[in-house]
């Protein structure tokens, strides 16, 4: 019973304002800066989840984890999740306590067995870079020691404007309290004297409920079914487990949620309001791709009367394959593009795998296009607009219109160029199946129109991974 209340509650209340990856935009920029603990693994879960952060790089500290252990782990979980365009900064040793490495490696062990050595930007460098390059202010999410946030904004004075605050997991009495405080406590001094706004977030012995686990396999997505494998037989079953950092999210998001308190010039306390359902919060930010409200539509049909009845037969398993999201974009770019084509459905997959890569929000990124201007190469344009936002009254997508045309794009954002080609054997099977039907049935004729649809949903809609169509290259500046 008290499941069914909990899923209840979490259909009814949680979901309702939690949007999908390309038409939101992002409230919050953010840096994050970790030492690889358990709590960490969650709450980095739950940013990569929600749809409300561009998260413009991840750094690791020395603390539970070596930072470059932290990284390597960090930079597997991104690709995990499908954001493998998030950058990880690899911070240096400093001494700290490895109290709860034990506690922490087999949880990340559990979820990656085999993790890759790789070579990382170093950590001070990479979140400098992020915060310059973000025409926004920053929040910085700390989760572990001050060392690397206190090392650049002591050496870059400059940056500190640009930080709207420090969201730092830590408890308080006359000074700052625990673990995190106790591993460098000159940072935290050096932070004040730099009058950087910082926000200490504590959880009062806020915890998860015993079934918590239960109801993620209800919600089916890369997120849930990472933690339900990351912490099955552990701790979830065995013992009762805390809210730590997995408070940094929750407070954005759900800011009426908890107390806030002036405790020195430049530093709060956050603290949780008593009565409230956290495990509820956390799985309405874990179910991200789902029927949501839009602009002038509150859900884009999936099923029924409403479809056109070639589409009604193949919409369970675009959704099952491919997602909410994806359903919704190509639909939308059906509709403005006026028929069904080869071209606009793939360029709305790239859209999307954009910004699902850079874990962006809408007008985040700027675009410039290699389709041209001529159909039907030039209508991969018209599902990159959707797919990602950027759009011609926007000004953030541009067109090049220079004879060596492609089905590719150059993304920038936060000061990096990433570009998106389609396969080779990809747009070879375009090139084929397209010319086959002009030679077939000309471009006037009905017959062409009727059977480039067909093809377009079965073979390039339904048939195609976006995670299996794209080259992607980021350019050195």
């Amino acid at each position: 019973m008290r499941k069914t209340i909990f899923l209840f509650f979490i259909l009814t209340f949680c979901f309702s304002g939690l949007e999908t990856f390309a038409h939101k935009r992002a409230k919050y920029n953010i840096v994050i800066d970790t030492d690889g603990g358990v709590d960490d693994l969650r709450a980095m879960t739950y940013f990569m989840a929600s749809r409300e952060f561009n998260i413009n790089a991840i750094t690791t500290v020395d603390g539970v984890l070596p930072p470059k252990l932290a990284a390597d782990y960090i930079s597997e979980l991104c690709k995990l999740f499908n954001h493998e365009g998030i950058r990880i900064g690899q911070g240096n040793k400093s001494g700290a306590s490895k109290q709860y490495y034990e506690h922490a490696l087999p949880i990340w062990k559990n979820l990656i067995p085999d993790v890759k050595q790789i070579k990382h930007q170093t950590a001070e460098k990479l979140f400098a870079n992020a915060i310059e390059f973000e025409n926004k202010r920053t929040i910085v999410i700390a989760m572990g020691p001050l060392t690397t946030i206190a090392a650049v904004l002591k050496q870059n004075p400059n940056l500190c404007p640009k930080v709207e605050t420090i969201l730092w997991y830590a408890d308080y009495d006359t000074t700052p309290k625990g673990y995190n405080y106790e591993q460098d406590t000159e940072a935290y001094e050096t932070l004040k004297k730099l009058k950087v706004p910082i926000k200490l977030v504590y959880a009062k012995g806020e915890k998860y409920k015993k079934d918590f686990l239960e109801v993620c396999s209800e919600i089916e997505n890369v997120y849930t079914t990472a933690l339900i494998k990351a912490f099955k037989n552990s701790e979830f079953q065995n013992t009762e487990i805390y809210y730590w950092d997995d408070f940094l999210p929750l407070y954005l998001l759900f800011p009426s949620m908890f107390n806030e308190l002036v405790i020195e010039e430049y530093a709060r306390r956050i603290v949780p309001k008593s009565g409230n359902f956290f495990d509820i919060l956390v799985t309405g930010v874990l179910n991200f791709d789902k029927p949501d409200q839009g602009v002038s539509f509150n859900e884009i049909p999936t099923s029924g009367y409403m479809l056109r009845q070639d589409i009604e037969k193949v919409a369970d398993s675009i959704l099952l394959s491919h997602g909410y999201a994806e359903f919704k974009i190509v639909a939308l770019t059906n509709e403005i593009h006026s028929h069904i084509g080869v071209y606009s459905i793939l360029g709305a997959k790239t859209g999307l795998r954009i910004m699902e890569y850079l874990h962006a929000g809408l007008d985040e990124i700027d675009l410039i296009s290699y389709a041209g201007y001529t159909p039907p190469l030039s209508c991969f344009n018209d599902g990159l607009q959707v797919g990602t936002g950027s759009t011609i009254g926007y000004g953030t997508i541009t067109v090049d219109d220079s004879e060596d045309k492609k089905p590719a794009v150059l993304v920038k954002y936060n000061g990096r160029e990433i570009l998106f080609s389609l396969k080779q054997q990809v747009v070879d099977e375009v090139v084929k199946d397209i010319s086959s039907l002009v030679k077939k049935y000309g471009l006037e004729s009905e017959m062409y129109w009727s059977e480039l649809r067909e093809i377009s949903i079965k073979k390039y809609w339904l048939g195609m991974s976006r995670f299996d169509i794209l080259d992607i290259e980021e350019k050195d500046l």
